[in-house]
């Protein structure tokens, strides 16, 4: 029995970073069966369920270990878990109406492995030192790029380029309370905690009060350029000779008649015998009358 747990823990190595070998492990077991049940309600057959859930699992791991190009692919290293995956894809298939009753363990499920995956980006990219934003932005890239991934591949806009409950900002919080607490110098494995709390937080609370990331963003141009439309004023006023108004006044302007003809606007000032004989002279059909 003993041989037995020493060959599986000889198997099972964890991807980087402070991650359990059993945490990074669960997080692939969730995804797949969150991606599994996402083909499922899409009425895909057994290769689309299982495509969809080895997509959702791997997605995450196999960009972040693209990335950061420094100890292989998790993916192409565990043999074992991918033959467990692919179990797992069949069993749902099969087994559809035991996870259809159990809607909110299934979102809590997708919500931990939301968080784990931020953990497993974070931490690993963090110890591969690639500074703070770098590793904000791969945990956030390695909890919902396998969700972003599977979308794409069923035809659908990805949920994180959607109005939705945080599910991103979820995860891209997280992994930025992981960094933030590591560099305050908090015990890693603490700050792991931290971050998939804060996830679970951000998730329930976002769906709980149904705040959103909006779709309709207010247009900002027009308060902005208030400052420069009335800085243009003034130096039009000081050097222009005072504006539109004025200068139409000093000028003359352009003045379209009913029968479509343009004639130039005398200055104020001209008597109406100019004003006529400007408005014979515009007039270009009085020769063909």
């Amino acid at each position: 029995m003993d041989d037995i747990f020493v060959w599986f823990a000889e198997r099972i190595t964890a991807s980087g970073g402070v991650v359990p070998a059993f945490i990074d492990y669960f997080a692939v077991v969730v995804g797949v069966v969150t991606g599994a049940m996402f083909a499922c309600d899409r009425k895909l057959d057994i290769v689309g369920t299982t495509v969809c859930g080895l997509l959702t699992a791997y997605g995450g791991g196999i960009l972040r270990d693209f990335l950061l190009q420094d100890e292989g692919v998790y993916f192409m290293m565990h043999p074992y878990l991918f033959l467990l995956c692919v179990g797992l894809c069949f069993f749902v298939f099969y087994f559809q109406s035991i996870f259809r009753h159990l809607p909110s363990l299934i979102f809590l499920c997708d919500t931990l492995s939301v968080a784990l995956y931020a953990v497993a980006g974070a931490s690993k990219a963090f110890d591969c030192g690639s500074g703070v934003v770098m590793s904000v932005v791969l945990g956030a890239i390695v909890g919902v790029g396998g969700g972003a991934i599977r979308d794409s591949f069923v035809g659908e806009v990805p949920g994180i380029f959607k109005s939705s409950n945080y599910y991103a900002v979820a995860a891209l919080g997280g992994s930025f309370a992981y960094v933030f607490f590591v560099e305050l110098g908090v015990d890693p494995a603490a700050s792991a905690v931290l971050c998939v709390l804060t996830v679970l937080v951000l998730r329930y609370a976002s769906v709980y009060f149904d705040w959103r990331t909006g779709d309709d963003p207010v247009d900002l141009t027009r308060y902005v350029s208030r400052p420069f439309k009335w800085f243009a004023c003034v130096v039009r006023a000081l050097f222009l000779g005072g504006g539109k108004k004025e200068r139409r006044r000093m000028r003359g302007r352009s003045v379209e008649r009913d029968d479509g003809a343009l004639y130039e606007e005398e200055p104020v000032g001209h008597s109406d015998e100019k004003r006529r004989s400007a408005l014979d002279s515009a007039d270009t059909l009085k020769y063909m009358r």
